[in-house]
């Protein structure tokens, strides 16, 4: 059963109206329309209507008297970070999903999980596939089902994940893309698990003799500021295709290009 603060947090990347309601698949259990969403008043209610999903739930928002007192006085309350979703512990081997298989295969994953550079488990309740960190502090998970979520953050990811042991780091925004990078010899893969590079993740890739940032094609104004903080030991490439969905040898003519 899923948290409640697993649950906000989801009906919170929904776009609704104050007085309206939204219906679409629950997230949790896969139910197809089952799942409703209403505000009033700036609260929030949801409901999976599948008799056998036992999601349901009420919000009423961040902003609550203590918050509005303080936007009135100009004053600030200090927001804590919330804390992130734990592993699922309930986990088994891939193999042991055909669903999971063939998504590993697709996004070309399955040979950097066969050679022991990346931990990848399968989470049965929750139908995703985990792809854990080096320490295994911290995993994302891809959903096999066809719901909003698609991908999950769970435990301590500040470093990102790094897939292979190659001395020349390859940045990318996802893991499956880390993975596929992996299986270029002298390529590392690490997925930022978005576009920005924080602190911890520079001093992470710090070790690496070389670091090359690849970004989509559309994403050169974006590249140009990450460029300035990773510095001069470092080079950029913009690619029309994500990296999952290439070969070694077409990665390889990525990175080798010179834009």
């Amino acid at each position: 059963m899923s948290s409640y603060r697993e649950q906000v947090e989801w009906v919170k990347t929904l776009s609704i109206k104050e007085g309206s309601r939204i219906t679409t698949d629950c997230p949790f259990c896969g139910g197809k329309n089952k799942f409703t969403l209403d505000k009033f008043d700036g609260k929030l209610v949801w409901n999976c209507y599948r008799a056998s999903c036992n999601v349901k739930g009420a919000h009423s928002g961040e902003r609550n008297l203590d918050a509005v007192k303080a936007r009135l006085s100009g004053s600030s309350i200090k927001r804590h970070k919330p804390e992130p979703k734990p592993i699922p512990t309930i986990t088994t081997n891939v193999s042991n999903s055909d669903t999971a298989l063939a998504y590993l295969k697709k996004v070309n994953s399955y040979d950097a999980f066969l050679r022991g550079d990346i931990k990848i488990r399968y989470a049965p309740k929750e139908s995703r596939v985990l792809f854990y960190n080096k320490d295994n502090t911290g995993a994302v998970g891809r959903s096999m089902r066809p719901v909003r979520a698609k991908w999950w953050s769970y435990g301590e990811l500040s470093k990102g994940i790094h897939v292979g042991n190659g001395d020349h780091a390859i940045l990318v925004e996802d893991v499956a893309s880390a993975c596929a990078v992996s299986n270029v010899t002298g390529l590392t893969g690490v997925a930022l698990l978005g576009t920005n590079i924080t602190k911890s993740i520079k001093r992470a890739i710090s070790k690496y003799k070389k670091v090359t940032l690849v970004l989509d094609n559309d994403a050169s104004a974006k590249a140009v500021s990450l460029m300035s903080v990773l510095g001069y030991r470092s080079q950029v490439r913009l690619t029309v295709v994500d990296l999952k969905y290439l070969s070694p040898d077409k990665i390889r003519e990525v990175i080798e290009y010179e834009i």
